[in-house]
């Protein structure tokens, strides 16, 4: 992907957010996603990754710097106009109504919409056939690849033109962990742009087109997927010294 000819759709801006006073849990960081890329965020344990994306959305305090979407400064809006501004979000717990069935949890992402959400929902279906098969379901009752497919649908259903996903494969099998990042490529094929925060770092490598790579809330290192993948540094302190990249 040729990012120098694609508009920035996000710019973070050396910003400083935290939960609460006094405590900067990001600490001056940047990051820029272009039209239709898939930027993985990556580092250890309490780098800061879960916060910017909660950061991004409205749901933690920016107390300096700038968030920048599609042209407008977004900071201080709530999550609900940012939703309207056209962002998704998929939080890693408490992504879906387990007491909703799976086509009752798509109706409520299109909360806002003005389209015809048969249409739309028809779409989610034709991306997550699992999901189309079960469509009076309850959402508490799938497993666990399931849930993140139904929560990044639900997502979806608004057509955003940037969806963060936050630690999608939590907690999920080997096999579900694949069958995931091969569906978020899918949807990035298809046209969203995603920003995906993830723990497994060297399979989010593998699909991004490119990536950052945060140290004690500052973006530490950034590149394109394969170079951060295959960089000696990077792979000795946050992918595992003496593992093959591939």
């Amino acid at each position: 992907m040729n990012t120098k000819n694609s508009s920035v759709l996000l710019a973070v801006k050396d910003v400083v957010a935290g939960y609460v006073s006094g405590v900067d849990v990001l600490q001056g960081i940047n990051l820029v996603v272009h039209d239709r890329e898939l930027v993985t965020v990556i580092g250890a344990n309490g780098a800061g990754k879960s916060t910017l994306a909660k950061m991004i959305f409205g749901l933690v305090p920016v107390r300096s710097g700038e968030v920048i979407f599609n042209n407008n400064k977004i900071n201080g809006l709530l999550p609900n106009q940012i939703v309207a501004a056209g962002m998704g979000y998929v939080p890693q717990v408490a992504n879906v109504f387990p007491s909703l069935s799976i086509s009752e949890n798509l109706d409520m992402g299109a909360y806002i919409s003005t389209e015809n959400i048969q249409d739309q929902k028809q779409k989610i279906y034709d991306i997550f056939p699992a999901l189309a098969k079960r469509q009076r379901q309850r959402a508490g009752t799938l497993s666990g690849g399931e849930r993140q497919m139904l929560a990044m649908g639900r997502a979806l259903m608004l057509s955003p033109k940037l969806l963060i996903l936050d630690e999608p494969t939590a907690a999920l099998s080997p096999i579900l962990v694949q069958d995931v990042f091969n569906l978020i490529q899918y949807v990035n094929s298809l046209g969203t742009t995603i920003i995906l925060v993830e723990q497994n770092a060297r399979k989010a490598l593998a699909i991004a087109h490119r990536g950052y790579v945060l140290d004690s809330g500052r973006d530490r290192f950034e590149g394109k997927g394969d170079d951060l993948l295959n960089d000696p540094k990077i792979g000795e302190l946050y992918l595992g010294q003496g593992h093959s990249p591939n």
